[in-house]
């Protein structure tokens, strides 16, 4: 009975803490503006696409684009998704769990070395299908802590600034190339290069500048 009520003793605060940091929300000091990122870059030339009520209802994303863009030669896609908090069911959608449920085939994923001009990331690289299209797919996800690949590592930061009073937020980048005839080296530095003239577009339209 003794080492129930000592159990019980060190289970309450803990408990009270846990429940304090799942409701507790320490605000940005300022919004996202994802919308601000242009369609034209360099040579880029893009289109929004609209995200469908059913889509942005699943998401749940405070500020997200679908942007199609080409350079007249080769055809790629931008998703980024900006999640003001990730505490109450808002939280980040891997896409690895996401695109079988949209018919996608994902052959192959490993994480690569990402050149984004300033700094090379990993990030996540798949290889998907649907019926005769063949992609590329890199994403990966930052936050104030910076970039990360892993899904487990951004359940850690997420707990990690909870602790330190900081934001949770976070955002997930993703760039798609339509691959064609492409190899695999030929469409990773196709999007190396749109993403280095894209990152500062990228960090002007959110509220923390350490990406």
């Amino acid at each position: 009975m003794k080492k129930l009520i000592i159990v019980l003793l060190l289970l309450i605060p803990f408990g009270a803490m846990a429940t304090v940091l799942r409701y507790m929300v320490v605000e940005p000091k300022a919004p996202s503006d994802l919308e601000s990122i242009p369609l034209d870059i360099g040579k880029w030339k893009g289109e929004k696409i609209p995200i469908d009520q059913a889509t942005a209802t699943s998401l749940k994303a405070t500020d997200a684009i679908v942007r199609s863009y080409t350079d007249g030669e080769n055809d790629l896609s931008l998703f980024i998704a900006y999640f003001r908090d990730q505490k109450y069911g808002s939280q980040i959608h891997s896409p690895r769990h996401c695109l079988p449920g949209g018919g996608w085939v994902v052959s192959d994923l490993e994480r690569v070395p990402f050149n984004l001009g300033d700094e090379v990331v990993t990030v996540n690289r798949m290889r998907i299908s649907k019926l005769s299209q063949r992609q590329q797919m890199y994403y990966w996800f930052h936050t104030r802590s910076g970039n990360l690949c892993s899904e487990y590592s951004l359940k850690f930061d997420l707990v990690r600034n909870s602790l330190l009073l900081r934001p949770t937020d976070a955002i997930i980048i993703r760039i798609t190339v339509f691959q064609g005839n492409k190899s695999a080296a030929e469409s990773q530095q196709l999007a190396e290069r749109f993403a280095q003239e894209l990152m500062p577009s990228i960090r002007a339209a959110l509220p923390f500048s350490t990406l």
